[in-house]
Formats: C-alpha cells, structure tokens, sequence
C-alpha cells in the first residue's frame, strides 16, 4: 500500500498546520507529521484525487502563503518515520501513550500504540480531546462504539475503563489491520473491529466515540443517534471552531443535548447526551 506526502511549508505552522489538516481530511488525507518548516501530509495513492486537491490548494492560498511539494512513499518508509518521531504523549496524570519500542512508564493507563498509517497516537489535539473526555465517563458495564477508530486508541481505553461489548469500525483497511494488532499488543481480545462505515452498525450503545473530520459527522450523526440508547452519551472531534456551530444545530435538531464543549488550541469537542 503505498501513500502520497503533500509537504507544506508554512510560516506561522503552529497555526495553519491546523488549517491545512482540516481541509485535507475532507478529500482522504488521513496522517499529519508536524516538521520544523510545516506539516507533511499524507494519503493513499488509491485516494489521491489531483482535481480535488487544486481545489483545496486553491482555498488555502486565499487564506495565506505557502509552498508545497509531493512525492510518493512507500509504507516502510513512512512507518520509519513514525518510529523516528514518535514519542510518548502524557494525556493526564492517569493516561499516557507510548509505541512498543518505548519504555514502560508504570501510570495507571498506560496504552501502547504501533501507529503504522492510522490516526490516533494522542500527539493530535483530537485524540487528546477525546481521551480526556472519555475519564468523564463511567465505562464499567457499558457498550461502545468507536467510529473511525484508527489506531484503536478510544476502543483500547474504554475495555480498560470497563466497559463490556465495546466495537470500533473503520473504512480504512490499514486502520482496521492497525486496531486489531493494537489490541493484541494491549492484551485485549475482547474487543469486536469491523472494516466499512456506519452503515455496518447494527445494535443500541451506551456510549459513541466519534473523532472523524466535519463532512462526515455531518453526514452521518442521524445514524450516530439511531445507534445510540436513551440517556447515552455521544462525544465528537476532530473539527476546527468555525464547525461548532453547525455541528452544534445539527446534532440539537436530532434532539441532542449539550453536555460540554471543550477546545485544545483551534480543535474542538461537543459532548451530547441523548
């Protein structure tokens, strides 16, 4: 499976870097690696769309300047990438995220992660989000739902938390490969991985994770209610502030209550209860 990098060069990258990921991951980028100059983005070759992407470039150069290249890589090499960069990620006092090749810390929830292609290391503001607002929750007895589960990470955690029938679905094979030799790694079997969209689901649950990109929780948080059991909680990431207000109507038209709101820089998360 080899992958397209998109380099940026930008001149404010901790701001823009953010801009730019948002964008991206509405036309099937799905792995950002922050670099001294800008960010490095990266998408399947079998997504890579050129039309598509001139349209986003487009949109980006009416907001500020950059410069950019493309190449074409190979999966060993973007994997060595990771594992050249990647370092443990302390979430909180209780949670922290480190790779196989990085010592034991001895916290509480200590979840390790091989990231290979898939989203969810904790070094993204999201998952950061997510994660923190997931130690809000009671788990104990409770079922899951991760969708777009990446790396496996929000799945991981809840069976840590306590949770019983706990299921993570993603359209992305690598990711879906990804999740499963995560679990494993975290002594967890007990955790049911399926590969394709929402439209897979079938059953009630207590509790639905959701760190996607704007278009497609917009797209499918009707589906993401119809999954979900009365007084269960739904808890989304994985957009940028100006989407808080849509996804915000959206969510209380379906009748939706806010619990939360909480931002890490320009990403944000809504907590729903229904």
């Amino acid at each position: 499976m080899n992958y397209i990098e998109l380099s940026f060069v930008l001149q404010d990258k901790d701001f823009i870097s953010d801009i730019v990921a948002a964008k991206l991951n509405e036309i099937e980028f799905e792995s950002y690696v922050v670099t001294e100059d800008g960010v490095n983005a990266y998408i399947q070759e079998k997504f890579y769309n050129k039309d598509k992407l001139n349209l986003v470039l487009s949109d980006l150069e009416n907001l500020f300047s950059f410069n950019y290249s493309i190449k074409y890589i190979n999966q060993e090499n973007w994997n060595s990438n990771w594992e050249k960069n990647f370092e443990p990620v302390e979430i909180n006092e209780k949670c922290v995220i480190r790779a196989h090749f990085h010592e034991t810390v001895g916290c509480k929830y200590e979840i390790v992660i091989t990231p290979k292609m898939s989203f969810g290391t904790g070094h993204h503001e999201t998952t950061f989000l997510m994660i923190n607002e997931m130690f809000c929750l009671n788990f104990k007895g409770k079922s899951v739902l991760d969708i777009g589960c990446g790396t496996g990470v929000l799945a991981i955690l809840s069976k840590m938390l306590g949770s019983e029938d706990t299921l993570g679905i993603d359209i992305n094979e690598w990711s879906y490969e990804n999740s499963k030799e995560n679990a494993v790694l975290n002594n967890i079997d007990s955790i049911e991985f399926l590969l394709g969209d929402i439209s897979r689901i079938k059953g009630d649950f207590d509790i639905v994770l959701a760190n996607i990109n704007r278009n497609v929780i917009l797209y499918d948080i009707d589906k993401y209610y119809k999954s979900m059991k009365e007084n269960s909680d739904l808890i989304l990431s994985g957009f940028l502030s100006d989407d808080v207000t849509l996804i915000r109507e959206k969510a209380e038209s379906l009748g939706l209550s806010l619990v939360s709101q909480k931002n890490k820089d320009k990403w944000n998360l809504l907590h729903f209860i229904k």
